[in-house]
């Protein structure tokens, strides 16, 4: 009798969590004060290994749910209106609970005050004081880059990210620290890459340390370093740059793969903007393929067809747009100037970066009649787009106008928009001068704008 009641004894004072069922699935449940009801909220995995998971919320804002969960992994807490996110941490078993509350930040914007109780609290935490954005993706913008060396960004980069690597030490989870070390050691590469964004002369540091990548097993790294390549010579100022370029790649790369992954993605790059000398261009190109011409693959030959139809002094595709109020109309309904058009998106990091030098190029020909500056949205969100046009940030003195489909659009299909921001140029008889044209920031946009 006595042993029984000291198992009843024991069992009571056992915290609840302990009679948890193991079911193998993360539990998560909360509260969200200032939820709006009827706004989404969903829960994402970035690796997409997990489909996403949209939960049934109370009017309340309160919720419940449980997914099953493979391995520990970080997911992505969602709220589409108003818009926060925020991540966290799911392992096998685990129980949490969220009490959050939306705050408006004086940017308009919303952020998310998270009061956290249950498993995975101390990743949740260091999370939360530790996302690699916040601490170094912010502190080495391009404007930042174009003052630095390579070698004193690649420096001040390895301290920054030695430091949270000496804080990830302290937690106590070994599956979270090893994923998360590996994450940020590939972020510490893919970031010096990014320098080649803003370089305009060759610096020797940073082709030093792209010599010790190995881009013969890293499609991305590969690339990016052909992409660079290819920018310095261009800028170089040699005639047929593309030519020449052609026909180095093949010294860069051992492993065959590679290579031709990678002259396929640049000529396809390159014939996007119908070079004038698109034959020769293509014809360079093939040669990589001696004996094997069956081999290229069709949307190259698909590329070229559509560079050929698309050279200079060519009529431009029509095609039809739409204004902030609906109203369409067509390319060809604007001719009789000279079109200068911007091709951007509101999720676009770049292109929002020209629109300044949009704004000084538009300034400079606000009393010639004869030249028409447009900026054309390939938003798949069209509301998006109209809100953003409204906005200090975003808002402008020439035409905005914006393309349904985003970049299965009509437009993007004739134009061959695969990537932005991008810069167009129709003459005043609807005709191409340039589908790679300079950008509005470029010491000869205004030379080619002139001449044209």
């Amino acid at each position: 009798m006595r042993l029984l009641k000291t198992i009843i004894l024991c069992l009571l004072i056992l915290p609840l969590e302990a009679f948890a069922k193991k079911d193998g699935l993360a539990h998560l449940s909360g509260k969200i004060e200032g939820y709006k009801y009827g706004s989404n909220v969903i829960i994402v995995d970035p690796q997409g290994n997990l489909p996403d998971d949209t939960l049934s919320m109370a009017a309340d804002g309160s919720f419940k749910t449980a997914f099953a969960v493979q391995y520990p992994t970080e997911l992505i807490f969602t709220i589409e209106q108003p818009q926060v996110q925020f991540k966290f941490y799911a392992t096998k078993n685990s129980n949490a609970q969220m009490g959050i509350s939306l705050r408006a930040t004086q940017g308009e914007e919303y952020v998310a005050d998270v009061t956290y109780t249950g498993d995975n609290k101390e990743v949740f935490t260091f999370m939360q004081s530790h996302d690699y954005n916040n601490l170094i993706g912010e502190k080495y913008g391009d404007d930042e880059l174009k003052k630095m060396t390579f070698a004193s960004f690649q420096q001040g980069l390895r301290n920054d990210i030695d430091k949270m690597l000496s804080d990830l030490a302290l937690l106590k989870d070994k599956m979270f620290k090893s994923a998360k070390a590996a994450e940020w050691e590939k972020k510490y590469t893919y970031e010096l890459m990014r320098y080649a964004d803003v370089e305009t002369t060759e610096d020797k540091d940073f082709s030093t340390w792209w010599k010790s990548q190995d881009y013969n097993n890293d499609m991305n790294i590969a690339s990016s370093h052909v992409a660079r390549d290819y920018k310095l010579i261009k800028q170089s100022g040699k005639n047929d740059y593309d030519i020449e370029f052609i026909k180095e790649l093949p010294r860069h790369f051992s492993n065959k793969e590679i290579y031709f992954a990678c002259a396929n993605e640049h000529i396809v790059k390159v014939l996007a903007t119908a070079p004038v000398n698109t034959d020769e261009i293509y014809n360079t190109y093939k040669k990589l393929y001696a004996g094997h011409e069956n081999d290229i693959p069709d949307f190259v030959k698909n590329s070229y067809e559509e560079a050929k139809r698309n050279v200079a002094g060519k009529l431009a595709p029509d095609f039809e747009m739409e204004d902030e109020s609906g109203n369409k109309i067509k390319l060809s309904q604007l001719r009789g100037k000279l079109i200068y058009i911007d091709v951007w998106a509101t999720w676009c990091g770049p292109c929002k970066l020209e629109i300044p030098k949009m704004a000084t190029l538009a300034d400079h020909y606000k009393d010639d009649p004869n030249v028409l500056l447009v900026s054309i949205s390939i938003d798949q969100d069209a509301e998006r787009w109209k809100q953003a046009i409204k906005s200090t940030e975003t808002k402008s003195n020439w035409k905005q106008y914006h393309v349904i489909g985003a970049l299965e659009s009509e437009f993007c299909k004739h134009y061959s928009i695969v990537g932005i921001p991008r810069f167009l140029m129709i003459d005043r008889n609807g005709k191409v001068v340039s589908l790679d044209a300079p950008r509005p920031g470029e010491a000869t946009v205004i030379e080619m704008i002139d001449r044209n």
